[in-house]
């Protein structure tokens, strides 16, 4: 068998059992998606590379596995959905300092660092040397500002569409 066959096979394989994948990149990228949401990609996405079949498929199904039991942040993640949806009823194995009120807090917290990481390009203007004698209060009036006025963004931006 030549080399063009060989990376045809691979390709048709690699499509065939992993196709879905940036689908769901794209999906857990998007702005204001709901944790519950996002983490059901995840799971989406685990249950698709179990049904994987080949030496392959089922490396690349214990290497996402792994990444996930290793990652305590996405545990503490999953026990918070869990609560925020009703499943759950204890706040065991959270985080001491956490309270009731933050916990309603992660309805939309972003599991990827593509919300986390425009949130410090938007907000990094208040962080600017010369803001040192902003105040708390004018601080959050900034804040409610900007979120209004990205929100204002969202809905025109929607309804052009």
């Amino acid at each position: 068998m030549n080399a063009m066959w060989i990376n045809q096979i691979i390709g048709i394989y690699i499509h065939s059992n992993f196709g879905f994948i940036p689908e769901y990149i794209t999906k857990l990228e998007t702005q204001y998606i709901s944790l519950s949401e996002a983490l059901s990609a995840v799971k989406y996405v685990q249950n698709k590379l179990n049904d994987c079949e080949g030496e392959i498929g089922v490396a690349v199904f214990q290497k996402f596995n792994n990444v996930l039991e290793k990652n305590c942040g996405f545990k503490t993640i999953l026990n918070i959905s869990k609560i925020l949806s009703g499943q759950e009823s204890s706040i065991e194995g959270l985080p001491d300092d956490l309270t009731g009120d933050d916990i309603t807090y992660f309805k939309y917290a972003p599991i990827t660092l593509t919300d986390v990481e425009r949130s410090f390009s938007r907000y990094k203007t208040l962080l600017v040397d010369n803001r040192r004698s902003f105040n708390f209060e004018n601080i959050k009036k900034s804040l409610v500002v900007q979120c209004n006025t990205l929100e204002g963004k969202n809905k025109i931006i929607s309804n052009a569409f």
